[in-house]
This record gives structure tokens, sequence and C-alpha cells, in this order.
């Protein structure tokens, strides 16, 4: 008996794969040495793509000895038909690991692999959808570093399997423009780039949150494209610092903070707590368990206190440059609580833009220098009604 537990013992340890495993109870049953959960349930948004975005992060877990690199995610729908799929680089590019090892997990390390599944306009949504990962596994040398399996070792170094299953959320929240005007960029927007919002996974008393799924940081060009002219580091360098923010939709102000200073543009921000962090901030109650969150507003601003009632469109507090930012901006998202840390951000739709196309990031160095920013016309053209910008659109919100 004592030599049946260690042989037991020593495949959990392993945490390796396969569906011939003389001791699985199923046929399907792997041993995959690593987890995989989502975060939480992907919210059905359309986009200003036309297309009906998923978007949803899988927490990915080794608590085996072995090295795992992730090949492949897979999504299903319920029938088993593929609705999406990263592979290889395009899944390191959309892996955060914690471990730094990109897709590959070291013994006890672990990774948040970031998903949008986009359906055509029309297509049914799925009730359920499921993950199929397939991935390889390495042992670890007396140094700690991957080497190849030994001869012998009792499960196949690849394997696949597939699990972590999701329902689908409730559909996006329809909201207002925060702000007026034209040439507002939506810098690290949703869905298929892992930018600072859609890699932000915390965990709050025990709990992994993602409060930025669907943020934009909103900066506006100047009528020659240009975020900001003269000196990079002044405020009045940038003509859309302390533009007026709206409140997106009616509500009741539940949560602020008018504490922070101005932080200098174009350098790292200092003096960065928990509480501070979104700087000066506004959070409204939408109802319905849909919250606003309005941040980096300029110090001394907030034209409302807590307790108060607003209506869509009224002017809630000017843009500023506090907290954790190195630029003037309005960070803005929706989430499922008051807390802008202790809470899953939703998706949300604005009932009106017009769309001027892209900013291509790998040819514009406009955020560093008094440059026109570089923007990609043949993409997201157009006028839009109750969709969701994506990352980098130039919108206009004026007629």
């Amino acid at each position: 008996m004592r030599h049946h537990l260690v042989a037991l013992a020593t495949l959990s340890a392993l945490g390796a794969a396969s569906p011939a495993c003389a001791q699985s109870l199923k046929a399907d049953e792997v041993l995959s040495s690593i987890a995989a959960r989502p975060v939480s349930a992907p919210n059905p948004v359309l986009g200003a793509d036309g297309r009906v975005h998923l978007a949803y992060e899988l927490f990915v877990a080794n608590p085996s000895k072995v090295f795992v690199t992730l090949d492949k995610v897979e999504i299903l729908d319920p029938g088993g038909r593929t609705l999406s799929t990263l592979a290889d680089d395009a899944l390191g590019a959309m892996t955060s690991s914690q471990s730094g090892g990109g897709r590959t997990l070291p013994p006890g390390g672990t990774a948040v692999v970031l998903l949008d599944v986009a359906l055509d306009p029309g297509a049914p949504l799925p009730a359920e959808m499921r993950a199929r990962l397939t991935a390889r596994r390495e042992a670890a040398d007396k140094d700690g570093k991957p080497e190849p399996l030994p001869a012998g070792y009792p499960l196949p170094a690849a394997f696949s399997f597939t699990g972590a299953p999701t329902g689908i959320g409730q559909p996006a929240v329809v909201v207002e423009p925060p702000l007026r005007g034209n040439g507002w960029v939506a810098v690290n927007g949703c869905c298929d780039s892992l930018t600072s919002h859609r890699g932000a996974v915390m965990a709050v008393n025990g709990q992994l949150r993602t409060p930025e799924r669907f943020a934009i940081d909103w900066v506006q060009l100047d009528p020659e494209g240009r975020l900001f002219s003269g000196d990079v580091n002044k405020l009045e360098s940038y003509a859309f610092f302390g533009t007026p923010v709206h409140a997106a939709a009616d509500g009741v102000v539940v949560n602020l903070y008018d504490a922070a200073g101005e932080q200098v543009p174009g350098q790292d921000a200092t003096g960065i707590t928990p509480e501070s962090v979104g700087g000066n901030m506004l959070v409204i109650d939408m109802g319905g368990g849909a919250f606003a969150f309005y941040a980096h507003l300029k110090p001394g601003s907030l034209k409302v206190k807590l307790g108060d009632k607003v209506t869509a469109g009224e002017v809630i507090a000017l843009l500023g440059n506090t907290g954790n930012s190195t630029g003037p901006h309005l960070h803005f998202h929706v989430m499922d609580g008051p807390s802008p840390l202790d809470a899953n951000g939703l998706p949300f739709v604005l009932t009106h833009f017009t769309g001027r196309g892209v900013v291509d990031e790998r040819n514009s160095d406009f955020v560093d220098k008094p440059v026109p920013a570089v923007i990609d016309k043949t993409r997201l053209v157009g006028e839009r009604r109750d969709a969701l910008p994506l990352n980098n659109q130039v919108t206009d919100f004026d007629p």
C-alpha cells in the first residue's frame, strides 16, 4: 500500500498528462501539470469593428515540478466548434507571465492569457465556452533550468486538455461620451492587445480582479494631429488639459478622492499609494450594478460631492494629470462595484461617435515629441452608434 501511495504522489507532483493513464477513471481525464480557470465571465460588447467581442482572461498556474510551455489555446463552443485560437508567438503576445517566462511557466509559476473571442454580427452567442490548451513539458535540471524529460518518464512531454468553462455575462452598458470635441484617441483600449489595462489582473482580499478590462485612457490630438506643442514636461503644452469631463449617464456619486497634486508630464509618476493610484477621481453609481469611474482629474475641479445626483452630460470635473499618470488624460471605465480596485470591468458602448482611423503605435512618436500622430485611415472609420471604441482608435464626439 505504501508503494502504491508513493507512486500516486509522484504522478501528482509531476503533474503530467496522459489520457491512457491506467488509473484514470474516465477516458478524457488528463494529468495536465497546469491548472487554468477564467478570472471572470466575459460580457458581450459590440466593437467599432462591427464584431461582438467576448474579452476575458485565463489564469494559468503550474503547481508541478516541471516546466510547462503553452503552445496553443483554443476557445470552443458547447458543440466543440473553435471560436478563437491563439498559438505560438501570437499566444506569447497575449500572455502576461508573473514569473517572467513568457509562454513557459516554471515550477510554481503563473500567467494570465488574454482572450478576445470576436463573433460576426448576428452570430448567436454561445451558452458556454471552454478552453482547449495544448502544451509541452520539460524537466528541471540541477540548476533549475529546463531540460528534456528523462528516458522512461511515465507521461508524455506533449499534452492537450479541455477545461476552464465559463458562461456569458450580461450585455454592455450604454453610456454617453464622457468628453466633447474631436480627435480623442482611445489609448490602452480593448481588446486584442496586451495593454496596461488588459493586463491589469490584481488580487484583492484573495480574489483575482480585472477592473480595467475595458478601460480607455482618453487623450486629444490638436488640429495638426499633435498630442502637445512645446515642452513635453509642461502641462500647458497639452491643449486639452483642463477639458470638462461629463457624466456618461444619470447616477449618484458614491466614491471620490480629491487630495492628489498634478504629476509632471513626460516623467514617471511619484508618491503613488493604493489610495491615490487613480489620482483625483469620481465613481458614479449608474444603477443595475454598473459604476462609472473617472480618474486623474484636475485638483480642486470636482464639481460634485458624495451623495449628489448627476444627470447625463453634466460637467462633473476637469481633465488632469494626477495619480499614476505620465501625461494629461481621462481614464474612464465601467465596473461592477464602487471600488476602482475591488471590481471587475464591464463593457460599455457609447451612444455615438465617428471613427477617424487608428493611431499606428509602431510608427508614431507623438507621445514623446511634438509631432503629428501617424494614423491608419483605412481602419475603424465612420459613424458608430452604441459601440465600443477599440484600441488606439481616433474618435470624434461632435457632429
